[in-house]
């Protein structure tokens, strides 16, 4: 036996007289310190005052032995301790004693008591080595049908054509010059996500509530719901929504629609950015989100030389809780000066590791009148898909504006006329029929 070892004990729960890294049985990492007691060699468990986050301090402990076997006749329990010693000893090779080896017993001692020392042995008879936590069998990867895979999908259908719709785990970064559009055609983004089911969060660093429900209003209601006011002091024309469809779509963002209340100074902390998108995500079901845009992101304790570090650390984390939650997170952020050139995904502002982080990144630019094969096609804006991480796709699609509403469409054949689910929910008003009066002097043909 070795007394050379690193002390582990306020971790690990072991003997260590009875530890041997030369024995060619490995670790043996078991369930609690009654099967510790039943192996006794190379037998440690977690101390009881321990939790997995401090098995990476066993490291150089465990680094000693030739692997680690993980001991346990619970199906559901080893699974947790292999999951947890993955995760925390990386490069560390892992075996797991399957259910044979344990021969239906319940714990380690009633196999010892019911099968002798010799049971103990034989468990390594049934063993399973699994590759280094990080490390796959490219066999063995399961490929999802994508057309199962979750994902909304933008209402442009030469968009989603191209890059299969925003896919769930993914980060969009969307850039352009100021006002070519940018926060209007995500508003309406959000709005095609919520007509297909989904909840939807925002966060607008630069309007107030009112400015951004007015606006988000207009696109949600369309052209045919919408009345021109004259506003009497300064004789400008107001698009107005009709009180009866703004009713409605109230109704229909109820516990749909979240804006991020930008109310107070503290609220663009970046870190308080990413607990309410933490919250309403696993409060209110939140599956699509937009920063809107992150040049008004303040970060706490970075200096002027740090900043862009910070902001690069943010758009991580945005990625990040991306791929965690199953979400798809759309972000602005203004590009570089760039006059007389079109835009490129490195003229993002900041560093490149913003779209480095991104999967897919757009640009949005005014145009006067593009080419097409179809022939001459006036467009209001050309939308450049700039990088697609799924397809590789690369792509200009031509968009018109509607002033009234403020819809993007299809250029040249599309129109700002789509009707959102909004009119075709509430109760129909039914029609009451009033029986004949016979005294009636000018009865119906």
């Amino acid at each position: 036996m070795s007394n050379d070892l690193p002390n582990v004990s306020r971790w690990l729960t072991y003997d260590p007289m009875f530890m041997a890294p030369e024995d060619p049985r490995g670790l043996w990492f078991c369930d609690g310190p009654e099967s510790v007691l039943s192996i006794q060699i190379n037998a440690v468990c977690l101390a009881a005052d321990a939790s997995w986050d401090d098995l990476p301090h066993c490291e150089a402990f465990v680094s000693q032995f030739q692997y680690v076997l993980v001991v346990c006749p619970d199906p559901a329990r080893r699974e947790t301790m292999v999951n947890e010693i993955r995760r925390r000893l990386i490069s560390t090779a892992v075996l797991v004693a399957q259910d044979k080896a344990f021969r239906g017993c319940r714990t380690i001692q009633s196999l010892r008591e019911t099968y002798g020392l010799k049971a103990l042995d034989q468990i390594l008879l049934d063993v399973v080595e699994l590759p280094v936590y990080g490390l796959l069998d490219l066999a063995d990867v399961r490929q999802p049908d994508f057309s199962q895979m979750p994902k909304v999908l933008s209402g442009i259908n030469l968009l989603d054509q191209a890059i299969g719709g925003f896919l769930m785990g993914e980060l969009s970064v969307w850039t352009g010059r100021r006002g070519e559009g940018k926060s209007t055609l995500l508003g309406e983004l959000l709005l095609e996500a919520r007509d297909q089911g989904e909840t939807v969060c925002a966060y607008s660093g630069e309007l107030p509530a009112w400015k951004f429900k007015y606006w988000t209003s207009l696109q949600a209601a369309g052209p045919d719901n919408i009345r021109m006011e004259r506003d009497k002091r300064s004789g400008r024309q107001v698009p107005v929504v009709t009180e009866l469809a703004q009713a409605q779509i109230d109704e229909w963002f109820r516990r749909k629609f979240f804006l991020y209340d930008i109310g107070h100074s503290s609220v663009h902390d970046a870190g308080n950015i990413l607990r309410l998108f933490e919250y309403a995500h696993h409060w209110y079901g939140a599956r699509v989100f937009l920063v809107d845009n992150i040049m008004t992101a303040r970060f706490k304790g970075s200096k002027d030389a740090d900043y862009y570090r910070a902001q690069s650390n943010f758009v991580n984390a945005l990625a990040t809780f991306a791929r965690k939650n199953g979400v798809h997170v759309h972000l602005v952020a203004h590009p570089r000066k760039t006059e007389g050139k079109h835009l490129a995904a490195d003229d993002v502002g900041g560093i490149g590791d913003i779209t480095n982080f991104a999967d897919n990144v757009f640009a949005l630019e005014r145009a006067a009148k593009k080419k097409e094969q179809e022939g001459d096609v006036e467009m209001h804006t050309v939308l450049n898909i700039l990088k697609n991480r799924f397809f590789g796709v690369r792509r200009q699609i031509g968009l018109d504006f509607d002033e009234t509403s403020k819809r993007f469409y299809k250029s040249g054949s599309g129109s700002p006329a789509k009707r959102f689910s909004w009119e075709f929910a509430g109760d129909q008003l039914k029609l009451t029929e009033i029986a004949a009066d016979p005294d009636d002097p000018f009865p119906e043909a």
